[in-house]
């Protein structure tokens, strides 16, 4: 059997990038895979990986964002641009969010799993000249609580948990506004921005239905729009943030908020602050959580770990609509979805989750169960085998 080299972040990066790359790498190894940890800020383990791919003893090698790139044998020297060995990019983020990096780099079979079904294609936007080999869409796996056989069993005394970050001053920058002072390009992606904060769709559909409804149909204006994705996507995904926990502040509710940047808003004062915390703080946060609370990170034909690690860890979910989890999960009873036409009223699931523990147990029992067959980690891996199989 060949190996798979599997890039680890170091923990002293962002928690999640060390965390997702070391549960890629678990994923594929719980398969009976060979699995070789290749820790970034390994130089010895990088000279193995090299090594073992110049032999002909790899399949394939995976990494969040790109990570693949870190393997140079001289400065901007690819060894997956010389070498005949894939790379799948784990992409934490929308595509068109530079802060997957450069993905750009040399690299002879570069695959892409996605986390959004919006997103397959939508690489070409940041980088149109590369050519990809292929690409897969599958969410983030969850992952399974570290006493598994008590999580229903054990006292939990976090009524609801929300885990995300917010910038630092408060501030949501209309980015786009800055990029460019032409008025009409302007009033197009205010118009997105409008149907995204009115409808839970991720950034494409919604481009794509503004500008069908100016009847500006095809690529050449969707490709126009580009430059100015990553703005108006980061804009939106922090603005659903903070209403998501606007509308939980409005109730007589303790939110336990993990992730910095909160401390700034005008209803920080009604919210019990965590700040940036470790991986491993979030994932004891969500053992000890009633409810879970998150928005969908722009995922809504998708999902992202942090929806399937709280139903592993026995916490109901109540998440912005996603397509994805709407098939995979039944609304009202396994998940409950909220949009942003009717939030507030949708919200009020907290209090009835909070106030009838039959019904949040059951809901949390079904959920844990669908969660364990279809959404670990070893899940994902087996999708990933078949890709690069096929």
């Amino acid at each position: 059997m060949k190996k798979i080299i599997a890039f680890i972040v170091s923990e002293g990066n962002h928690p999640a990038l060390h965390r997702n790359s070391l549960e890629i790498a678990k994923g594929f190894e719980g398969l009976g895979c060979d699995v070789e940890y290749t820790y970034l800020n390994d130089p010895a383990a990088m000279q193995r990986a090299y090594d073992l791919m110049r032999s002909g003893e790899v399949w394939f090698s995976i990494g969040v964002n790109d990570t693949g790139a870190f393997l140079q044998t001289a400065t901007d020297h690819y060894a997956l641009g010389d070498l005949p060995v894939p790379y799948v990019s784990v992409l934490l983020d929308a595509p068109y969010n530079a802060a997957n990096g450069d993905l750009g780099f040399p690299c002879q079979k570069h695959y892409l799993w996605v986390l959004d079904k919006s997103h397959i294609g939508a690489i070409k936007y940041r980088f149109p000249e590369k050519q990809f080999a292929g690409e897969i869409f599958q969410p983030l796996g969850g992952d399974v609580a570290t006493r598994e056989d008590e999580i229903f069993s054990i006292d939990r005394d976090l009524d609801v948990v929300f885990s995300a970050s917010m910038f630092e001053d408060g501030n949501i920058k209309m980015y786009w506004r800055e990029q460019t002072d032409n008025p009409y390009i302007i009033g197009i992606l205010d118009d997105v921005v409008e149907y995204m904060l009115a409808n839970p769709v991720s950034l494409l559909p919604a481009v794509k239905n503004v500008l069908e409804e100016r009847g500006l149909i095809g690529e050449d204006y969707v490709r126009a729009l580009s430059p100015h994705f990553h703005g108006v996507f980061f804009y939106v995904k922090m603005l659903r943030r903070y209403r998501t926990l606007e509308a939980l502040s409005k109730k007589d509710i303790q939110v336990d908020v993990f992730g910095p940047g909160w401390e700034n808003v005008p209803f920080a004062q009604k919210l019990q602050l965590h700040g940036q915390v470790s991986y491993d703080t979030v994932l004891e946060a969500f053992s000890r959580a009633k409810v879970v609370v998150q928005d969908q990170a722009e995922f809504n034909n998708g999902g992202h770990d942090r929806v399937f690690t709280a139903m592993l860890n026995g916490a109901v979910v109540v998440s912005e609509y996603s397509a994805y989890l709407d098939k995979e999960f039944e609304d009202g009873s396994e998940v409950y979805l909220f949009d942003w036409k009717n939030i507030g009223q949708q919200m009020n699931v907290v209090d009835v989750l909070l106030v009838d523990e039959s019904k949040r147990l059951a809901s949390a029992i079904r959920a844990y169960g669908k969660a364990k067959a279809k959404h670990c980690w070893g899940n994902r891996a087996q999708r990933v085998l078949e890709m690069l199989s096929l």
